[in-house]
């Protein structure tokens, strides 16, 4: 028995020598998966980054043109003319909003009054034509108190109208040209344990990345409107201690493309936000044990972001939100 057993002692042997190799593959294939895993979630995670940064940017237009839009000429205009401001909301001069606005509610009713309720539709006219700054029917006023009345709502709205140009220009140079902040959010979370982001992914520094999911984010129309005059009616015009009472047209014009009254994105654009940008980005697998070329398979990252919860005109509500979809 004691012979028998010497014998068999060697029989493990041939199985071991046959499971060493299998262990040893399983072990590197599970290290190759681990590997590949990671650096698709790098990229995921780099390119949920980029694309909600890119999307603020869409985000933030939204809510400042509707700040432009309603909440600062209704605040400005109830200091501007005070007792008189119902009858110049009324007329349609500025959007405003009888009584208090609840911050809570989810639509703040901001838009123009009765005189100019053509203009509370989600597509408004480009040309507002004349303003009445004050309609017939209403009592006379001095030429004194229209020119001053003027003035006031002249420089309001050019002001508004420097900030919505303003604020076009920096969204379309750092969005619908260059795409800094996406570019930038991919380079640096892309980089590796040198510091600098694979050769593969961004091969000429931070402006050769995201070029791909750039061009998946769509260009939106920023409308300008504008006014081109007034007419006061009626209006007192004193001449030799004589009062005269009648119909003022054309005192006050505006030259070149008018004065500025609102910023609008059509309704189509708003629309394609609201339901999101899906975006992609191919990435390059790195080398692995078993020499196969997984790039073949042209992997990819995608994501999908939108801008929704608010209202730029009319109900001017500056409430929207970048959200980003699983």
């Amino acid at each position: 028995m004691k012979a028998r057993a010497r014998s068999e002692r060697g029989q493990i042997l041939m199985p071991g020598l046959l499971a060493f190799p299998m262990i040893f593959l399983f072990v590197v294939l599970i290290f190759e998966v681990a590997r590949l895993s990671r650096e698709k979630i790098r990229h995921q995670f780099a390119l949920d980054a980029g694309a909600s940064l890119e999307m603020n940017q869409y985000t933030d237009l939204l809510n400042r043109m509707s700040y432009v839009n309603g909440v600062f000429p209704e605040r400005i205009f109830q200091e501007i003319y005070s007792g008189s401001w119902d009858q110049f909301y009324s007329a349609g001069l500025f959007p405003g909003f009888p009584g208090a606005v609840d911050p809570d509610q989810r639509e703040w009713g901001i838009q123009f009054g009765p005189g100019r309720a053509y203009a509370n539709v989600d597509d408004p006219p480009l040309d507002f034509g004349i303003l009445h700054m004050h309609l017939p029917g209403t009592p006379a006023v001095s030429m004194n108190q229209a020119e001053q009345e003027a003035v006031g709502y002249i420089s309001v709205y050019q002001w508004l109208g420097d900030v919505a140009a303003s604020q076009k220009l920096l969204f379309d140079r750092a969005t619908q040209q260059e795409h800094t902040l996406l570019r930038k959010s991919l380079w640096l979370n892309l980089q590796g344990e040198n510091g600098e982001a694979s050769q593969s992914d961004c091969p000429g520094g931070p402006s050769s990345c995201g070029t791909e999911p750039a061009q998946d984010f769509g260009n939106i129309t920023v409308r300008m409107h504008f006014a081109h005059g007034f007419k006061h009616c009626p209006v007192i015009v004193t001449i030799q201690g004589q009062n005269y009472s009648g119909e003022l047209q054309g005192a006050f014009g505006f030259n070149g493309t008018g004065l500025f009254q609102l910023a609008t994105v059509p309704k189509d654009d708003l629309r394609t936000l609201e339901n999101g940008y899906v975006v992609k980005q191919h990435w390059i697998p790195p080398k692995n044990y078993f020499g196969y070329d997984f790039a073949l398979e042209e992997p990819y990252v995608r994501a999908r972001v939108s801008s929704a919860g608010g209202y730029i005109w009319p109900k001017t509500t500056p409430k929207y939100f970048t959200k980003l979809y699983p």
